[in-house]
């Protein structure tokens, strides 16, 4: 029986005319990877996609083929890429599982700094697995493609080093300055710190991730010895069967103590004229930027408020469906960088980023996500991220500068963000 050979199996893939040919795993194929166990299946992927509260786990494990973009490049080169691999991946037979083409991209190609930690990762990477095991609820189902497999574990590399950036402090009362003297509205400063991982695998890592944040999206990306993973509270874009789903996701309090004090926080947040124009900042960008690739947006008059474990946002739904000719990438490029983790307007606030942050982000805040050949995926901003190597992790958190900002609030917000990562990673 296939369920308890201690051997991989080996699906049967095809190419035909130099396409990639999708073809369904057999039930006692699918079988064998599900016995394997989860931890098993996130230590030997090149990528995982998991949306807990939602009964969803993807495990893309080998690599039937990988694009890499130059550093400098992003989002539009991925773009061509992806969609010249869509074009000539045959799909599963109607009923099997859609093969997953995902793809991440830098936050900044443009930023001249260049921190060689992400050097294994490039501007932008295009991935489609040459395994992908999927869980939906309790059904598992998989998909193979040509390629090279099996992938290892993630091999040892250099240890990471603390990045010399800006006094974060400082940069914000720059930016404060800036702000009120009208050279833009709203600036994102970030900034990172070096943890120990200890014994910590990423596997475990994640593992722990999915059982924090379980209304997060929790990925992750293995390149050269390096992992990339996060807990992405905010969604980008998201397309099944034609109809849009966005989300605006700015304005923060920490989570308080005790229900008392997690209710005066939510009133507080609900209250605060700076947290919701920030706010309507990113509802409106996402209007402006999308209306004309989508149809009756669905926008709610008033914000409500996310409860993730350690903060709490502001947060408006918005749905519609996409425009004739339109696809869930016109939608993904056309708002990246959004006012949530850019500011506004766009390249003024990408000009300060640069200027007072002085650190090279690599793909934090950037879009991660995957499409399929019949146009239906996800895309999320890469948030809650750490880049794991050598036994150490590098953590991104930022926060939203405007006028009425106090370098004191801001660097409390990054820092709660920060613990929301160092917490699981440290436990």
């Amino acid at each position: 029986m296939i369920a308890t050979s201690t051997s991989q199996p080996t699906p049967s893939v095809t190419t035909e005319q130099g396409a990639i040919t999708a073809t369904p795993l057999s039930p006692g194929t699918v079988e064998w990877y599900r016995a394997r166990g989860e931890r098993w299946l996130r230590e030997h992927a090149t990528v995982t996609w998991e949306r807990p509260s939602r009964g969803l786990q993807v495990f893309g494990l080998g690599t039937a083929t990988r694009r890499i973009g130059a550093r400098g490049e992003g989002l539009r080169e991925a773009r061509a890429a992806i969609e010249e691999l869509l074009a000539g991946l045959w799909e599963s037979p109607a009923g099997a599982p859609a093969p997953m083409v995902f793809l991440s991209a830098s936050f900044d190609p443009g930023n001249p700094l260049r921190d060689p930690a992400w050097d294994a990762f490039g501007g932008w990477q295009v991935l489609l697995p040459a395994i992908t095991i999927v869980r939906r609820g309790e059904a598992w189902s998989g998909v193979a493609c040509a390629g090279d497999f099996p992938a290892g574990p993630a091999e040892e590399t250099a240890p990471l080093e603390e990045q010399t950036g800006a006094n974060l402090g400082s940069a914000i009362a720059e930016a404060v300055g800036e702000i009120r003297a009208g050279q833009y509205q709203k600036v994102v400063l970030a900034g990172s710190r070096v943890v120990p991982v200890g014994p910590a695998a990423p596997a475990d890592i994640l593992a722990r991730l999915v059982a924090a944040f379980p209304t997060t999206c929790i990925f992750s990306i293995r390149a050269g010895g390096w992992t990339w993973l996060g807990a992405s509270p905010e969604p980008l874009a998201g397309v099944q069967d034609g109809r849009l789903e966005l989300v605006s996701l700015a304005g923060s309090r920490r989570r308080g103590r005790d229900a008392a004090e997690d209710a005066a926080l939510e009133a507080e947040l609900l209250a605060s004229e700076k947290e919701r124009w920030e706010h309507r900042l990113v509802v409106e960008a996402i209007r402006q930027e999308v209306g004309e690739l989508a149809e009756g947006l669905e926008i709610p008059g008033a914000p409500t408020v996310m409860k993730l474990a350690n903060i709490q946002h502001l947060y408006t739904p918005i749905a519609g469906r996409l425009a004739p000719g339109a696809s869930l990438l016109d939608v993904v490029e056309r708002l990246h960088p959004t006012p949530a983790v850019g500011g506004w307007p766009r390249d003024a606030a990408l000009d300060a980023i640069r200027r007072l942050e002085r650190m090279d982000r690599g793909w934090y805040a950037g879009p991660v996500g995957w499409v399929d050949p019949s146009g239906n995926g996800e895309f999320v901003v890469g948030l809650r991220t750490a880049l794991v190597g050598g036994g150490r992790a590098r953590l991104y958190a930022g926060a939203g500068i405007v006028a009425d900002s106090t370098p004191a609030g801001e660097l409390e917000e990054i820092e709660t963000k920060l613990d929301a990562l160092r917490g699981v990673i440290n436990r």
